[in-house]
């Protein structure tokens, strides 16, 4: 048994930060599916698993459900199974009750019935129907003891202290231990994710196509499942189009300049979405002008902003900023004492961090977060 795991593509997505150039990014969304779509046929697989969110709302508009609808149905008799998650939740406006969605190769848990049989496999769906609660959708699927295999489908959070809110739909790793399946897709998390527990396959693909900069390193892949007499075969297929980085650069080592100038180049592309932040204490005679490099590079890249929040004034420099008897002037005296009194380099390197961010902060040149 081979299948496709995939999970929050969010058709439809409105991209603010990218401004105009969203239209670009959700154009990309659907050729990013036409590619899915594609590898499942390569790959002669038995079915394609959508773990929630494939569209961003209940609302998205009709030109982008015909084009999906006209992708999906292109594969037919491949089976589309599509679980509804946080974003386009099975409630009276669900998405998937529209009429386009109705009969072919499509199948939505929850309309459909919660669970599915392909060939000797029965795949299981609890669908998100309310947008919180605590609730443990793996713990509601039960495995079939006739089926060749069991696969689950949620979308959820893991239960991790710091990563995860008790209203989360989540999952534990005690769940998936005893959940008596060969392989639980989940979705949700937009990084490819690994939380198989004993003998239980349980994992999360990832965001397709990547839709913000936290997320880009684990994200632009599908997981190709094959289940078989060995066991669980899972293997990544990249199938993103565009490329997010969220990069950092210390211009005390790259100062502004040819040298700055130079490491920005090295990532240049036409489908590259950069976030540059830059750090450090701005050497004696250099200046930065973040919004002259963005206009400089604005070219070279899709997107590109630049963050100069972290970047702080030279001690030396900073007694010829302020003025005598300021608020300024005062933050730099007590700062500079703080510093000389010191008990470690730890403590110094901190009052000397605040001493550069917040005499910037002052002036109005930066922000600090």
């Amino acid at each position: 048994m081979k299948f496709i795991h995939t999970a929050d593509l969010h058709l439809g997505k409105s991209f603010p930060i990218i401004g105009d150039k969203g239209s670009l990014l959700r154009e990309a969304q659907i050729n990013t599916l036409a590619r899915i779509m594609e590898l499942a046929e390569s790959n002669a697989v038995d079915f394609i698993l959508f773990a929630g969110d494939l569209f961003d709302s209940n609302e998205v508009s009709k030109r982008i459900v015909q084009k999906t609808i006209r992708l999906l149905n292109n594969i037919e008799p491949i089976p589309i199974l599509i679980l509804p998650g946080t974003h386009d939740l099975l409630n009276e406006e669900c998405i998937y009750k529209r009429n386009e969605f109705r009969g072919g190769n499509i199948k939505i848990f929850g309309i459909d019935g919660t669970s599915i049989k392909i060939k000797n496999t029965i795949i299981h769906g609890r669908p998100n129907d309310t947008k919180q609660g605590g609730i443990h959708p793996l713990k509601e699927l039960n495995h079939d003891p006739d089926a060749k295999f069991n696969v689950a489908a949620i979308h959820a959070s893991v239960k991790i202290e710091s990563k995860a809110s008790p209203d989360d739909y989540l999952v534990t790793a005690s769940e998936i231990a005893n959940s008596g399946m060969d392989y639980v897709a989940i979705g949700h998390w937009h990084k490819k994710m690994d939380f198989s527990e004993k003998k239980v396959d349980a994992w999360y693909s990832g965001a397709p196509e990547a839709t913000k900069f936290d997320e880009a390193e684990k994200a632009g892949y599908v997981l190709l499942v094959e289940l078989g007499k060995a066991g669980v075969k899972v293997e990544e297929k990249k199938v993103g189009e565009y490329t997010w980085i969220d990069k950092s650069i210390n211009v005390s080592i790259s100062p502004p300049g040819e040298s700055l100038n130079s490491e920005i180049e090295a990532l240049k592309g036409e489908k590259k979405l950069l976030r540059l932040r830059l750090k450090g204490t701005i050497p004696k005679g250099y200046e930065i002008d973040a919004d002259l490099l963005e206009e400089n590079f604005a070219d070279d890249f899709f997107y590109f902003e630049v963050d100069s929040s972290k970047v702080g004034y030279p001690i030396k420099d900073v007694d010829q900023v302020f003025a005598k008897g300021t608020i300024g002037g005062l933050y730099v005296s007590r700062l500079k004492e703080l510093i000389r009194k010191a008990k470690d380099k730890e403590e110094k390197a901190m009052f000397e961090e605040a001493l550069y961010l917040g005499s910037g902060y002052i002036l109005g040149d930066l922000e600090v977060d």
